[in-house]
């Protein structure tokens, strides 16, 4: 109620108990109060306005006390606003300066909302993003420890922890901590997230793939890439089952794969392969079939002619022609018809699917040129000269690391090199101008795979030669 509304209803109600009060001084009889030798002769309308008045004086008089003691309350409460904005203040120009890269900025803020707002979380991260800044490691694990202690910020004072930890090579710590973490919150994208791939950083195959399905399950992994990962970790799974020889589990897993990600070569490589194995030929035929319409691969192509080859080097070579009648002008088709032909002694048909190679065949076409001409003719010059053209050619197809460029032997689900998961693609490197000795750069590394090569159980024999012509 507005003060001006008050005043007019307290003089109101004044007048009317003055008025009350006169009108019963004016009618009511004589009233004698005696209390020892004190006596007081008045009358019961003045006695009740006396007692209306002192009522009021006293209303009055707590009024005022109460006015002048709200002063210093409204004091300290604009006082408080004044802090708590300066200190909002402050968190945001922090905030501001660890996005601007100015960590003693971000420090001298952090520090001054610290003493305004009575030590806010918000201070604590950004004491901690500056001091990670500026690579004072130990004053930012003391920071997310310390926020660790509030339940507003501890889920993000581990999630530093696991940034710390990952940066210094703990992987037992960051796993520990995203753990921590899991079970405070287990629906956060995040920690899902980081669950996975440090489980995948640990080798821990299986750990990796529940981890992946609980991703997905809450969403944090879209679907279709969650599906294409959960392949590539059970093609993965398989290999490793293979290595212990359980070549049963070793197959169920890997057609599991290949029902997340039919397009994925290595699980058709791998369960081929497998299925070559186990004698089940006519099984290992339809998925090298179904896999070369997605992309041809000279293992497909040799593990085919194993498979549905009959009658030697001739059979398997019959057996690739039938394969290389999809995607017959592609670079793999032609170096496939070109060993198996070779393999084959047809010295007629090799060279006439090399020529139809070009003028720039790639390093490894050199090679079967040089095979080529030793064989057919033994002409061991001509032969120097198709590998001498070898470091001068475009680079061949290898499994490639898209992360960091390293070449593997075989693939596998993690990079050897760089730790890249699912970074190996069969693919052509980028070709390069070669250069002087010194000015020359590293070449990519060539390392080894995880395991044993996803088209091999174990790996696949040459073909041997047979004596057509």
């Amino acid at each position: 109620m507005p003060l001006s509304l008050r005043a007019l209803l307290t003089l109101l109600v004044i007048v009317a108990f003055a008025a009350a009060a006169a009108w019963l001084a004016s009618t009511s009889e004589p009233l004698t109060l005696q209390v020892g030798d004190w006596r007081v002769d008045t009358s019961l309308g003045v006695l009740i306005g006396l007692a209306v008045g002192l009522f009021l004086l006293g209303a009055l008089i707590l009024w005022i006390l109460r006015a002048t003691g709200a002063v210093p309350a409204r004091l300290r409460r604009r006082r408080d606003r004044r802090r708590r904005e300066e200190g909002y203040l402050a968190l945001t120009r922090g905030m501001v300066a660890i996005a601007a890269g100015d960590p003693a900025d971000a420090r001298r803020y952090a520090s001054r909302a610290n003493d305004l707002l009575e030590n806010p979380a918000g201070a604590l991260l950004i004491a901690a993003q500056a001091a990670q800044m500026e690579g004072d490691d130990g004053t930012a694990h003391r920071f997310y420890t310390a926020m660790r202690g509030k339940p507003e910020t501890e889920l993000l004072g581990l999630r530093g922890l696991v940034t710390l930890s990952e940066q210094s090579g703990d992987l037992n710590a960051a796993l520990a901590h995203t753990e921590e973490a899991h079970r405070l919150s287990p629906k956060t994208p995040w920690v899902l997230t980081k669950r996975f791939h440090l489980h995948l950083a640990a080798r821990r195959w299986e750990q990796a793939e529940a981890a992946l399905r609980e991703a997905m399950k809450a969403r944090a992994v879209e679907d279709r890439t969650g599906r294409h990962e959960d392949a590539v970790l059970l093609v993965q799974l398989s290999l490793m089952a293979e290595r212990t020889g359980d070549r049963r589990q070793a197959i169920e897993r890997v057609r599991r794969a290949t029902s997340l990600d039919p397009q994925l070569l290595p699980a058709s490589l791998q369960l081929s392969a497998l299925l070559h194995a186990e004698g089940r030929n006519r099984q290992a035929a339809r998925v090298i079939e179904d896999a070369w319409k997605f992309a041809p691969h000279p293992d497909l192509a040799r593990l085919y002619g194993l498979v549905a080859g009959a009658g030697g080097a001739l059979g398997r070579l019959r057996a690739v022609e039938k394969l290389a009648a999809t995607h017959s002008e592609h670079r793999d088709t032609r170096a496939s018809l070109v060993q198996a032909a070779l393999d084959a002694e047809l010295w007629g048909e090799a060279r006439r699917h090399l020529d139809a190679v070009g003028d720039d065949p790639d390093a490894d076409f050199c090679r079967l040129h040089a095979e080529l001409e030793e064989r057919e003719d033994g002409n061991a010059s001509a032969a120097r000269a198709w590998l001498a053209r070898v470091t001068d050619a475009p680079p061949s197809p290898a499994w490639l690391c898209g992360a960091c460029g390293a070449a593997a032997r075989d693939w596998s689900a993690l990079c050897g090199h760089c730790g890249a998961f699912d970074g190996l693609t069969w693919t052509v490197p980028p070709r390069v101008q070669r250069l002087a000795a010194n000015d020359a750069p590293d070449r990519a590394p060539v390392v080894e795979a995880e395991t044993e090569p996803a088209g091999a159980a174990p790996r696949l024999p040459k073909p041997e030669t047979s004596s057509a012509g």
